[in-house]
C-alpha cells in the first residue's frame, strides 16, 4: 500500500530556469550598484572553479548555498579585497539571492494536485537544491525536505531516499518518486527499488539506456490519476 510520496523540487513543481535567471541577474545589479561593472565569466569558467573549489572542501559538491556564497565573495574581493566590508557585501548580495530564487511559479494543478494527495498521502520533497518550502508556502502539504546538504550527497545517490524512509519508518514497497530528471530521478528511484513516476512536460525521448522506459506524465492535473494506476504490493 503507497503511503509516502516524494517529490524532486525544481523543475518538477517549478520551472528553475526563470527563477535563477532573475535571482543572478539581480544579485548581480546589487553588487555593480557597490562595486560597478563586473566581468563575471563564462559557465565554462564557472564549472572549473567549482571543479577546483571541490577538490579543496568536498562540501561544495552537494551545498548549492554554500558554493553560491563563496562564488560571490570571491567575484568582490577582486575589487575590495579579502576584507570585513567584501564578506559583508556578499553576505547580503546572497540574501538577495535567496530572496528571489525562492520566488517561482507553480506549473498548472500543481497546488491542487498536491493537496488531493496530502489528504490521503504523507508527501515530502527530495532536492539537490537550497529552495525553501516554507518561503514557497509548501511547508503546510509537505511533512519535511530533504536536501543534498541534510545527507552530505547529491541526487541519484540514494542518501534521500534513505533519509525519508528513516524520517517516516516506512518501507520501500510503500513510496513513491516523482521527479523531471533521467538520472537524479529517475535512475535513482529505480535502483534504490521504488516505484516511481516522471514528469516529462516536453515529451523528451529517453535516454537512460540501463533502465526500462517509466511512466510518464506531462501535466499536473493528470498525476492523480496516474497515481491511481500503479499498483503496491
Amino acid at each position: 500500500m503507497l503511503k509516502l510520496i516524494t517529490f524532486d523540487l525544481d523543475d518538477t513543481l517549478w520551472d528553475v530556469r526563470p527563477t535563477l535567471i532573475n535571482a543572478e541577474k539581480k544579485t548581480r545589479e546589487f553588487i555593480e550598484t557597490k562595486l560597478g561593472k563586473l566581468e563575471w565569466g563564462s559557465w565554462e569558467e564557472f564549472k572549473e572553479i567549482r571543479k577546483n573549489l571541490i577538490k579543496t572542501d568536498a562540501s561544495y559538491g552537494y551545498d548549492v548555498g554554500k558554493l553560491r556564497k563563496k562564488l560571490l565573495l570571491m567575484k568582490i574581493e577582486e575589487k575590495m579585497g579579502a576584507t570585513e566590508e567584501a564578506k559583508k557585501l556578499a553576505e547580503n548580495a546572497f540574501e538577495i539571492f535567496y530572496i528571489e530564487r525562492n520566488k517561482v511559479n507553480f506549473f498548472k494543478g500543481v497546488i491542487e494536485a498536491l493537496s488531493e494527495l496530502a489528504s490521503e498521502f504523507k508527501l515530502a520533497s527530495l532536492t539537490n537544491g537550497n529552495a525553501c518550502i516554507k518561503t514557497i508556502g509548501l511547508d503546510n502539504i509537505f511533512e519535511f525536505n530533504v536536501s543534498s546538504v541534510d545527507v552530505k550527497s547529491n541526487k541519484p545517490n540514494s542518501g534521500h531516499f534513505e533519509k525519508a524512509l528513516q524520517l517516516t519508518g516506512f518501507t520501500k514497497n510503500e513510496m513513491l518518486h516523482i521527479g523531471d530528471h533521467q538520472v537524479n530521478d529517475m535512475l535513482a528511484a529505480h535502483n534504490f527499488g521504488i516505484k516511481h513516476l516522471w514528469f516529462n512536460p516536453d515529451n523528451l525521448d529517453w535516454e537512460v539506456d540501463c533502465m526500462p522506459l517509466p511512466t510518464a506524465f506531462s501535466e499536473w492535473p493528470s498525476l492523480v490519476k496516474e497515481i491511481s494506476k500503479l499498483q503496491f504490493t
